[in-house]
């Protein structure tokens, strides 16, 4: 969908760590009325759906340190602070990602409202960089240990006393809305511009306290209770509104009618587990040694992706890389000194510095320890999941296979169809003598596997319009996808566009098919497939018997039918994983034709977590006989 340039585009932030459905939907309610949405963030960040622009938060500011509430472990203060750096450098509208669109809203200097009788929320926020309020606020806001503006005389005196003798509590010690929603009301009011707010109904017409009534009454009986005719969005006041939704969205309520009309599926991208059965904190080795590069160090070795901030918070995970560096040069594990093979590449060398190895197996271990709850053993490791963070850094990779996937294909191609590139280039755009044969193709983009559209030739200019758009989307994708978890070989080259042919359009018998090759050979072949409101993925051996195992998704016992060419296809895999540690092929039957989708070399990231632990610990015990793990 084109956005509509005369909406203003709206800014959002997402620290780091996988949306949810309640985050998705609030963002695709904003796309789907005709909004340009960009999602600010300053880590990785998982289930971005598609139509959302990703950028790196530091472009718009980049601090020192976060500052996180400590009462309730969110990070609403500095979320407040970076909302007014938006405001300056920026014409974009502030919304927070809980923040439910059900109309457009128009552009205008102030944007802001009432979420009670006195008090504005900042929810919904939009200032002139000129505004007073925006210079006060700002100014109150750079103070990591504030006195709240409207605080007078004696107890400003005896705070401020307590300011210069460090006895002052620090903003993340504070009531987490320290930079909030009363301290923009004062100074909006202050400076005479609370004149611009918009009523209570406009943004906030569902109270805080019965928010529970998005997904406890009829859809109707909603909409009669809360949504006026000058609605245009609904805060859903997110924490609460995640304990209230935790054991599921019912049917017909207002949340299951927006996610249904979305296409947003809430097994698809659940909750975070909280409290009892909620994740537990990790456990790090005593005597961690200490970084042998500073925050700064590392953060210049990333070329500046990567912030002090986010650094400094994840200091545990990069001391116990550290360690884990030490112990691996010492003994030469992994043969981490001994150069590759002529024609192959490794992280290590890729990396090239010890600040830059230090950061990318300090994010392998966070991105491990966020699914495990613990950190892997990578001096003696056991199971798949361990041995794939090895395989990241020291792992050769054939430079064929990172430079052009067509030449690697190489002893396959007789059995296998791959795609033909129809057009490719680094600039955003297609040229518009650009005329394709009338057919199915696909636009993709290397900075990511979400980078992919549908095109339908002859184009004509609304999707001509769209598939620019896109592209000029994806090219403000800055950090390949690959950086945040390790996955050097996907972010080696400038990123590039291009288009090629739809093999699958219209004879695809059974979706795509992907063979998981460890140490050479075809130890699991993995289907997935929508079922309902959610996904299932059935498993099979290399002799096509069903495995109950569950790999990152429920399974099902109503197992695919064995592909006529199966055997075919495990050949094709096995020769496409030959000369890698390991390798998830992705194939799918056309007709009498085998075609390539992909070749994933760490096909969970090294992130997810694979949900049967036997079926680790089996993967873990055949990656053997290969340069990483002889025996």
């Amino acid at each position: 969908m084109v956005a509509d340039r005369s909406l203003p585009t709206i800014g959002m932030l997402w620290m780091e760590g996988s949306l949810s459905f309640l985050e998705q939907m609030c963002m695709l309610s904003f796309v789907e009325c005709g909004h340009r949405v960009v999602l600010f963030h300053y880590g990785q960040v998982d289930n971005v759906p598609d139509g959302i622009e990703l950028v790196s938060a530091n472009e718009i500011h980049e601090p020192k340190q976060f500052i996180v509430n400590n009462q309730f472990k969110t990070p609403v203060p500095q979320s407040d602070i970076f909302r007014l750096h938006l405001m300056k450098k920026t014409d974009f509208l502030w919304c927070d990602t809980d923040v439910l669109a059900l109309a457009p809203i128009p552009r205008a200097d102030h944007v802001f409202g009432y979420f009670n009788r006195d008090t504005i929320c900042n929810a919904v926020m939009r200032l002139p960089p000129d505004s007073p309020t925006l210079n006060a606020y700002s100014e109150y806001c750079q103070d990591p240990y504030p006195i709240r503006p409207w605080v007078e005389g004696e107890e400003r005196e005896e705070l401020e006393r307590q300011k210069r003798a460090g006895e002052l509590p620090h903003a993340s010690d504070q009531e987490h809305s320290v930079y909030g929603p009363g301290v923009m009301t004062w100074f909006l009011r202050h400076h005479d511009e609370l004149k611009h707010a918009s009523p209570i109904p406009v943004f906030f017409p569902l109270p805080f306290r019965r928010a529970g009534q998005a997904n406890d009454i009829h859809v109707r009986e909603f909409r009669d209770a809360y949504i006026k005719e000058e609605t245009l969005a609904v805060h859903l006041w997110g924490r609460r509104m995640r304990w209230w939704i935790a054991n599921g969205i019912n049917r017909h309520s207002f949340l299951d009618r927006r996610l249904r009309n979305l296409g947003v599926r809430p097994g698809d991208a659940p909750l975070p587990r909280h409290g009892r059965g909620g994740l537990k904190p990790v456990e790090f080795p005593a005597n961690l040694p200490t970084m042998r590069a500073t925050t700064e160090e590392i953060h210049d070795a990333t070329g500046g992706v990567v912030s002090v901030a986010l650094l400094s918070d994840r200091e545990d995970y990069l001391k116990a890389a550290q360690a884990d560096l030490d112990a691996i040069a010492a003994d030469n594990l992994y043969g981490a000194y001994t150069p590759p093979r002529v024609g192959f590449s490794r992280g290590w060398e890729h990396y090239g510095s010890d600040p830059a190895r230090l950061n990318a197996l300090g994010m392998s271990l966070y991105n491990y320890a966020d699914s495990h709850q613990s950190l892997p053993d990578l001096r003696t490791p056991k199971t798949f999941a361990e041995k794939l963070v090895v395989m990241k850094l020291f792992g050769e990779v054939p430079d064929a296979l990172i430079s052009d996937r067509s030449k690697y294909v190489g002893s396959a191609s007789e059995l296998l169809a791959c795609p033909q590139r129809t057009w490719e280039a680094h600039i955003p755009a297609l040229p518009e003598t650009l005329d394709l044969g009338p057919g199915q193709y696909w636009l993709k983009g290397t900075m990511s596997h979400g980078h992919k559209l549908a095109l339908s030739f002859p184009l004509d200019r609304t999707q001509r319009d769209d598939a620019n758009q896109k592209l000029a989307a994806w090219h403000k994708t800055k950090t390949p996808e690959g950086f945040w978890t390790g996955e050097w070989w996907r972010a080696t080259q400038k990123p590039l566009y291009y288009i090629e042919e739809d093999l699958s359009a219209g004879d695809r018998q059974a979706g795509t098919w992907k063979f998981w090759v460890i140490a050479g050979k075809v130890q699991l072949v993995q289907v997935d497939r929508d079922r309902g409101r959610g996904r299932v993925q059935m498993l099979h051996d290399r002799d096509y018997r069903y495995v109950e195992d569950e790999l990152s998704s429920p399974t099902s016992s109503a197992v695919e039918l064995r592909p006529e060419r199966f055997d075919d296809m495990i050949q094709i895999a096995e020769a496409l994983g030959q000369d890698l540690e390991c390798a998830c092929v992705e194939l799918f039957p056309v007709g009498d034709r085998i075609c390539l989708s992909d070749i994933m070399l760490s096909p969970v990231s090294g992130k997810h977590k694979i949900r049967s632990d036997a079926l680790d610990q089996r993967l873990g015990a055949a990656w053997t006989g290969t340069r990483l793990f002889p025996g």
